[in-house]
């Protein structure tokens, strides 16, 4: 008799805690690139390099900061000169930019395609504009 009454609190409150830890993963607050401190600070082009040489593991999901000439911008995406892409961090507005300005900018790095040999990046900001001085 006493295990029956046991088990009609435990397992509620089994269920519950199940429940309220399931939810507190989903519903965790995503990740804020701009306010991180970037782990790493370099040119496009070492960046590349190191994922050709499959020597990137320590940058897959690093905050990286670039000093970068811009080749393009279409208002989701920059791609600089060097061969890296990065998607616009779209919680914060940011200015469209030109094709050869140059730019301390700074994103996570995601991943490297083979195919186009671009290191792809997303949660983009800029950290230092020089025409905002």
């Amino acid at each position: 008799m006493r295990n029956r009454k046991t088990l009609r609190v435990l397992l509620p409150a089994l269920a519950a805690l199940i429940v309220g830890i399931s939810w507190f993963q989903v519903e965790r607050p995503h990740r804020d690139v701009g306010t991180e401190v970037a782990a790493f600070k370099m040119v496009p082009e070492e960046l590349v390099t190191a994922f050709a040489r499959d020597d990137a593991a320590q940058y897959l999901n690093a905050v990286v900061e670039l000093y970068a000439v811009v080749e393009g911008d279409d208002g989701q995406r920059v791609t600089m000169k060097g061969g890296v892409v990065a998607a616009w961090d779209t919680t914060r507005a940011q200015r469209r930019l030109e094709a050869g300005e140059l730019l301390r900018l700074k994103g996570r790095v995601t991943g490297y395609d083979d195919l186009f040999e671009e290191v792809r990046m997303d949660g983009l900001v800029i950290v230092h504009d020089p025409e905002e001085e």
